[in-house]
């Protein structure tokens, strides 16, 4: 294998051992960081009309309160990318419930 990137840094703590006929690459675990950002929203706040769309579901997670704002709030595009089981699903059934909520009428018909 051909490396074109001449200078290749490794995290700190990791390490590098030579076999015959391949490398191999030990790098630590990542340290979990505090949560920090935005607080989560909790499903009670949303529109009546919408919670039942979350299950049992009390707060929407870290990754869903993120995007908020441009999932429910805005009908601008956007793009989530984030790991299996980060809560992607979610962050899509908010954008459905904007498009509803824009077709609904004041009195709630669609």
């Amino acid at each position: 294998h051909v490396m074109s990137n001449k200078r290749c840094e490794l995290p700190k703590d990791s390490f590098r051992l030579q076999h015959k006929d391949y490398e191999e690459v030990h790098i630590p675990a990542a340290q979990s960081r505090p949560a920090g950002g935005p607080s989560l929203v909790a499903i009670n706040s949303l529109p009546e009309w919408t919670q039942e769309a979350f299950g049992k579901t009390k707060n929407l997670n870290r990754v869903q309160s993120t995007v908020f704002d441009a999932a429910f709030k805005s009908d601008g595009n956007m793009l989530v990318c984030a790991p299996t089981g980060a809560g992607k699903t979610n962050v899509a059934m908010l954008t459905i419930l904007r498009c509803i909520a824009n077709a609904r009428s004041p009195k709630g018909e669609l």
